[in-house]
């Protein structure tokens, strides 16, 4: 994937946990702060995604 794309899918998951973590205190679900995790999970993947191709290289510019 190019660095825009990841950059744009960091943003999101990191809003959709965000939305998701206060949705879920909010109700008191656990389920929906369950999720909230996954997102902040994949936002941290991305993260590691991002430093890696940055590090590279052999990375086009």
């Amino acid at each position: 994937m190019e660095l825009w794309c990841l950059k744009i899918l960091f943003f999101l998951f990191a809003t959709l946990s965000m939305v998701a973590f206060s949705f879920g205190f909010y109700i008191h679900d656990g389920i929906i702060i369950a999720i909230g995790l996954l997102f902040v999970f994949a936002t941290f993947i991305i993260t590691l995604e991002l430093k890696q191709l940055r590090s590279s290289p052999f990375q086009r510019d």
